[in-house]
């Protein structure tokens, strides 16, 4: 039987099912695995005060990789113990790009989402379905001119998002979005491209803090199901694809997981204690 000794988990789309429920099996799960001392951390593309709190209430919940590796936070004092924000050439050089488009834009900064308000009070014209409405009213914080608001933060951002209903379009921008040096772009959602320092992904937030908690590559055990998973399931000893994630990850996975609606991360997890 394979040695874990730490267990990264993305949120949508791994936890956390399309009517944003955690449920009783998977939180019986991960409470079972911290009482085994594996070490739970969450990994996801979502500003820390995104994360549900059921998930973070979870006896055992150590550590939040938040902003696609952009912080680490450590759970029982709520710190920031990790992080490599953008820089203010980067925050420049996108707001010259933005000037173009009239997408909504969000800005994470120490763990709090910002978004453009005209996204945050009718979200569902940005493509949002019903779930992802209440979402975004209940973690993101409006802001009337996020130009202005990104320019006077620029020395504390840890990510950018752009939110584009034309998949066309989304695609344009990120072309010419990976075209910029020293940029890590990606996208977990189809209207998101989220954009981080180039240093930063999931796989070097849980690197740091493997090596942090001396735990060897070899007993990490990581889910995912999108894009944005990719490096950190490339790094993890055992990495693991949800049955409903993206055939790039499930190609670069060691193992298939069942589909989150059908509590996959439970099912792999079981089998370990």
């Amino acid at each position: 039987m394979r040695k874990i000794k730490l267990v990264a988990m993305d949120v949508d789309g791994t936890l956390i099912g399309k009517n944003k429920i955690l449920t009783r099996r998977t939180k019986d799960t991960l409470t079972a695995a911290a009482a085994q001392n594996i070490h739970l951390v969450v990994a996801s593309g979502r500003a820390l005060q995104a994360v549900p709190e059921e998930l973070i209430q979870i006896p055992g919940m150590e550590y939040v990789i938040t902003s696609n590796g952009s912080s680490v936070f450590r759970l029982s004092d709520r710190k920031r113990i990790y992080g490599r924000d953008m820089t203010p050439e980067q925050i420049e050089k996108l707001l010259e790009f933005y000037e173009d488009y009239d997408c909504p834009m969000e800005a994470f900064i120490c763990g709090v989402p910002y978004t453009s308000k005209t996204y945050f009070d009718h979200p569902e014209n940005f493509g949002a379905g019903p779930l992802s409405v209440n979402y975004v009213r209940t973690t993101r914080h409006p802001v009337p001119d996020m130009r202005n608001f990104v320019k006077r933060h620029e020395n504390e951002i840890e990510g950018i998002n752009f939110i584009i209903h034309d998949m066309e379009l989304k695609a344009s921008m990120r072309r010419q979005l990976e075209t910029f040096e020293g940029l890590y772009v990606t996208s977990s959602v189809p209207r998101y491209i989220e954009i981080s320092h180039g240093s930063v992904c999931k796989r070097s937030a849980l690197l740091w803090l493997a090596e942090e908690l001396n735990i060897p590559q070899q007993q990490i055990a990581a889910f995912g199901d999108g894009e944005n998973d990719l490096e950190m399931i490339q790094y993890a000893g055992f990495g693991v694809a949800m049955g409903n994630a993206v055939e790039l990850l499930k190609q670069a996975s060691d193992f298939i997981a069942p589909p989150c609606e059908e509590d996959g991360v439970a099912c792999v997890l079981e089998q370990f204690f």
